[in-house]
């Protein structure tokens, strides 16, 4: 069977391209996927493990059996002393990183305090300059220095709770960026220990993060962290874990990827919609081929083989095809990560970024795509295998297969339907995200199964309507020639389409959702609160702000009074209340202010001559102070609380919102600010567009690979309809019907499918879409249907023109044929 199975390759291999294309690029995705798990693991290892390069053991609270009771869960230099003691320990390092703020002249950035180590501890790696020798010098990582703007010899001050004044310090050496992403996003400072007792609190001198231990020489890591165990065993930080370093390594980055692999199970998702498509085009495959070899199957018959035998060449002829085109999957995956791995390393910040191939992932993959191969093989090989001898007797034609549909997957596909579509929109109606999309699957699988009910009858109609030319009339008819195989290259490009229309449409529904639900929340689209940026907002402000690129218009609210409860009402002109306000109508009276949502009653604010109360307008809105107009608070004649200034902005008409967040780090430039002091609906509103639109992407991307595999399938289905039709193309040819013409039948045919697969798709996507952000947002706010037509369109479009393309080289193929050769091949 096995030398039957190999001539078959040799015979067919060109017929069996698609399947190899289909299963190498699904198994590909699978291998991607778990080497991007290994690889963040190994990326983790190398990056934290550069924290404990010079360690032998290291001692840190032991997390996982912390209770709480009388612990503080914080080390001390007490038990570095009392590590230091045991006999073996060489030398201890209290390791700490202490939160500062670097002023650098020209912006002040959050950073990491560190003491440089003594010998025998490797000190940082020099880049530029050399390491401090007194205690006003300092080293910065090089890459936080190129960012601020810093060289050797520059001063930068150092902000802290201990100092009331800054701390001014000379760059002595840049230092090689820390690999750790614990510490890699803020500025690393080091400098010698005296440095951090001038800058650092008494609390934070005597916190440690962790102790690295270094042994002597030929000391028994196991022994001595027992006795150091021992040791600290009364410590007040609670339980200590004293272990390896390369221990301590692994227990951080399990900690730090959860544990569960979270990223690798959503990315499993994907991978599996993308090998339920290649099985689906693999089902395709040896459905046409075994057809085609029918008389080839029964000649078998006649001299002797049995059906078994010819089962089993069959389906060591997947086996081999699917193993080899797993391999091919592999090493495909692996040239592919080893290009993002090295682009990745040309960021400064991900030079720690390693490739990592396990085993594990080159034998799942080889196993999942052969077997998945295999399994799809089987059923058109059981099929085929059945043919009785006599069948080599007649003559062999095109196949063409009736529609017939079972009871059994009729009903249990209309019952998963109505079931899970009734489960789906009780998911909707009461905005319950995990019952929604359980109930989006088990509809979306029953409607799968009834495909060929709709996918058919949708083709056939739609073909009606290319024309009545012979050709459109004959591309018609031959589309739905075969329901089954038909059905099956549909359904696999219908299943790519409504799972990228759904997220498209559930993308822009959510966005709707959104705006809509911070117009209410947010009555002005930016504010710049003084207290919180710490400074003080006046008339040129205003001005300032006032020209920058996107500003509509500005208004310098207030403070007027402080009411009972300590809230403060601000004040800005009537006037200006109505051109910065989203609601102009929320513009307040005499005697009333404009409340937030969650002030309930009327206020009561001190006055000259007591207090008054003030009639409330509540609005919707969580994020603006009660305010009133500047005409209100002069009746009220109190004296305004000393309490900062805010500036509320409104955008021009127009603005994206994701041009929002350039706004927002204008504004904060402008007025020499941090950008968390600029809020409002409209930096919201960019950084959900900015979010969604990112996610949108990558799931896009993700889909994209189901969308090709699918696309290969059409190209592949038609390939061998083409060879299946040879003698009657040729026969057409014959009598009259141009090459042009073959291939403009052939192209709409494969046009016919792929229309028809993305129209039902769009619809399909559409209403899920919209059902499951209804599920997911539905506590959160009303929905608001938002269809991105422009989108869907390209959607469309996009699946005309694969369809087009996956027709170009069959109908090149086909045309080229003479009628002659054609007539008289078997």
């Amino acid at each position: 069977m096995l030398t039957l199975a190999l001539a078959n390759i040799r015979t067919y291999a060109r017929r069996l391209i698609a399947v190899v294309l289909a299963v190498l690029i699904g198994t590909a995705f699978l291998a991607a996927t778990l080497m991007v798990n290994a690889s963040t693991t190994a990326s983790l290892e190398r990056s934290i493990g550069e924290s404990y390069r010079d360690a032998d053991l290291v001692a840190a609270v032991d997390w996982g059996n912390f209770t709480g009771d009388d612990a503080t869960g914080i080390l001390t230099h007490r038990d570095s002393r009392q590590a230091a003691g045991v006999p073996g320990v060489q030398s201890v390092r209290a390791y700490d990183v202490d939160s500062v703020r670097a002023a650098t002249g020209e912006k002040t950035v959050s950073a990491g305090l560190t003491a440089l180590p003594d010998d025998p501890w490797t000190p940082p790696a020099l880049t530029a300059g050399e390491l401090p020798s007194g205690n006003t010098q300092v080293l910065v990582d090089a890459d936080s220095a190129a960012d601020a703007g810093i060289a050797v010899g520059d001063s930068i001050e150092l902000l802290t709770e201990a100092s009331p004044q800054p701390v001014a310090v000379t760059v002595s050496g840049l230092a090689e960026p820390s690999m750790n992403p614990m510490t890699a996003a803020n500025m690393q400072i080091y400098g010698l220990p005296h440095l951090l007792d001038a800058t650092l609190t008494n609390e934070q001198l005597s916190q440690v993060t962790a102790l690295h231990l270094k042994l002597d020489p030929g000391a028994d890591p196991e022994a001595v962290a027992a006795d150091v165990s021992a040791a600290l065993a009364d410590s007040d930080a609670g339980p200590i874990s004293v272990q390896t370093a390369e221990a301590q390594v692994l227990a951080e980055v399990d900690q730090m990827t959860g544990g569960n692999q979270a990223i690798t199970l959503i990315l499993m998702v994907f991978v599996l919609v993308a090998l339920v498509v290649t099985g689906l085009v693999v089902v395709n495959t040896f459905s046409v081929l075994l057809a085609q070899r029918i008389r080839e199957l029964a000649l078998l018959r006649t001299i002797g083989a049995s059906r078994g035998q010819l089962n089993r060449s069959v389906l060591v002829e997947a086996a081999i095809v699917g193993f080899v085109s797993s391999l091919l999957g592999v090493g495909l995956a692996t040239l592919i990560m080893t290009g993002l791995v090295a682009f990745a390393q040309t960021f400064p910040a991900a030079g720690f970024v390693t490739l990592a191939v396990p085993v594990e992932a080159v034998v799942i993959t080889t196993v999942v795509g052969t077997l998945l191969t295999l399994a799809a093989a089987w059923w058109p090989a059981r099929k085929a295998t059945r043919v009785a001898p006599l069948e080599a007797m007649r003559p062999s034609d095109a196949t063409t297969e009736t529609q017939r549909l079972g009871r059994v997957r009729i009903v249990f596909g209309a019952v998963l339907t109505l079931l899970g579509g009734a489960v789906l929109g009780l998911g909707a109606a009461q905005g319950q995200l995990v019952v929604g999309f359980a109930g989006g699957l088990v509809s979306f699988i029953g409607l799968l199964l009834l495909a060929p009910l709709f996918v058919l009858p949708a083709i056939a109609g739609i073909g009606r309507l290319t024309g009545r030319t012979v050709p459109a009339r004959l591309a018609s008819l031959n589309a739905v020639r075969n329901p089954s195989r038909t059905a099956a290259t549909a359904t696999a490009l219908l299943i790519g389409v409504t799972l990228v229309t759904m997220m498209m449409t559930g993308a822009q529904t959510a966005k709707a959702t959104f705006d809509s639900r911070l117009a209410g929340e947010f009555l002005v689209d930016a504010t710049v609160d003084g207290s919180m940026a710490g400074v003080e907002l006046d008339a040129d402000s205003v001005a300032t702000v006032a020209t920058l690129d996107g500003v509509e218009s500005v208004v310098l609210a207030t403070p007027a009074a402080s009411e009972e409860s300590g809230m403060t009402v601000f004040s800005a002109g009537a006037d200006e209340l109505a051109s910065i306000l989203n609601d102009p109508s929320l513009v307040p009276g005499t005697g009333e202010v404009t409340v937030p949502q969650y002030v309930k009653d009327d206020l009561v604010v001190p006055t000259k001559d007591g207090t008054t109360t003030l009639t409330s307008i509540i609005s919707q809105s969580i994020a603006v102070p009660p305010f009133v107009t500047t005409e209100t608070a002069a009746t009220l004649g109190g004296k305004a609380p000393d309490y900062p200034a805010a500036l509320w902005i409104k955008a021009e008409p127009g603005v994206d919102p994701a041009a929002a967040l350039e706004m927002r780090a204008d504004i904060a430039a402008a007025l020499g600010v941090e950008e968390y002091s600029v809020s409002g609906g409209l930096m919201e509103k960019g950084l959900f567009t900015q979010i969604i639109d990112g996610l949108l992407m990558v799931v896009i991307g993700l889909l994209a690979v189901a969308v090709l595999i699918a696309v290969i399938g059409v190209a592949n289905t038609l390939s061998l309809s083409v060879l299946e039709r040879t003698r009657e193309n040729s026969l057409l040819r014959a009598l009259g019907l141009r090459a042009r013409q073959l291939r403009s039948m052939l192209s709409l045919e494969s046009v016919l499918v792929g229309v028809t697969a993305a129209v039902l798709g769009i619809v399909l996507g559409s209403v899920y879409g919209v059902l499951g952000v209804q599920s997911a947002l539905g506590t959160m706010a009303a929905t608001v249907v938002s269809i991105p037509w422009l989108q869907l369109v390209a959607v469309l479009a996009i699946a005309v023109l694969a369809a087009w393309l996956a027709s170009v080289v069959p109908g090149r193929r086909a045309a080229r044929l003479s009628p002659v050769e054609g007539l008289a091949s078997e």
